[in-house]
């Protein structure tokens, strides 16, 4: 609850703080501040980065400040459930159970499995994948850092034209008063973007990508033991063990999970079906 409460209290600051400043100078000199840090940054964002890159990068945002996580206990249980279908009713059934899925990169890892794809090629295959999340994380947030260093140097832009206006109209009070306006204002509002905005943006992406990236690796690590048949309760042992003391202050460690817990399936001796050994 405080997590949510604070950043409201901050945007309420904002707020405030950005009409005071909008009371003490004009409406258009607002907007050809804002315009000038806005236009500035942007344009030179699209030039040096795919216009595919703003997209997916607002989807996270989104998922970032929503809440959104995947809870790892119960991803944990669901790798359980599915090394216990692995030893006891083989790589069929396992495939069946894949379909409900709902996870794209145990999903895949899974079928891997039940495709019969040895262990070395399901590691390279789930590294690679891993790799590439990674990079596509460091490209967001080299954008949103750009944006962060970009902010402030279009308001010190502002800045330059300010000064300019001024130097050229020392014969005019108003015009002068004008471009003093037009320099503070800018400087206030790039450093207030890049600071207040885009920063803590910046700072929610990176532990949303540390909390995936402990997703991820677990799932690795999980389908790698079900390829190798290894028994559910040492993976899912071994799983937590993994994770230790990563984000105890988090819900999805530690604590007890939100969702529904998932009962391993019972086996039982009589029913289990040997697997033709190879060679």
């Amino acid at each position: 609850m405080l997590q949510k409460i604070l950043p409201a209290a901050g945007i309420v600051v904002f707020i405030l703080l950005s009409g005071t400043v909008s009371e003490l100078s004009s409406v258009v000199l607002n907007v050809k501040s804002n315009l000038i840090i806005l236009t500035g940054a942007f344009v030179c964002a699209l030039v040096s980065y795919p216009f595919r890159l703003f997209s997916d990068i607002f989807v996270n945002i989104r998922k970032a400040f929503s809440g959104e996580k995947t809870d790892l206990n119960a991803l944990i249980k669901q790798i359980e459930v599915l090394a216990a279908i692995r030893r006891r009713d083989g790589k069929l059934v396992l495939d069946e159970k894949s379909k409900k899925i709902d996870n794209p990169f145990l999903k895949m890892g899974i079928e891997m499995v039940a495709d019969g794809f040895d262990r070395y090629t399901i590691f390279k295959t789930l590294e690679r994948r891993y790799d590439n999340f990674l990079q596509a994380r460091r490209s967001q947030a080299d954008l949103i850092n750009t944006f962060i260093k970009l902010m402030p140097v279009f308001g010190f832009v502002g800045t330059i034209i300010g000064l300019i206006n001024v130097l050229s109209n020392m014969g005019s009070p108003e015009l002068i008063g004008t471009g003093v306006a037009t320099a503070l204002l800018t400087t206030f509002y790039g450093l207030l973007y890049a600071n207040i905005i885009f920063l803590p943006i910046a700072k929610k992406l990176a532990e949303k990508t540390k909390h995936d990236a402990m997703a991820l690796a677990l799932i690795i690590e999980g389908v790698l033991d079900i390829a190798d048949k290894t028994n559910a309760k040492a993976i899912g042992y071994r799983l937590r063990y993994c994770i230790g003391d990563y984000l105890q202050d988090d819900w999805t460690v530690g604590g007890k999970s939100r969702t529904p817990s998932v009962r391993l399936p019972r086996i039982h001796p009589h029913r289990e079906k040997q697997e033709p050994m190879a060679g």
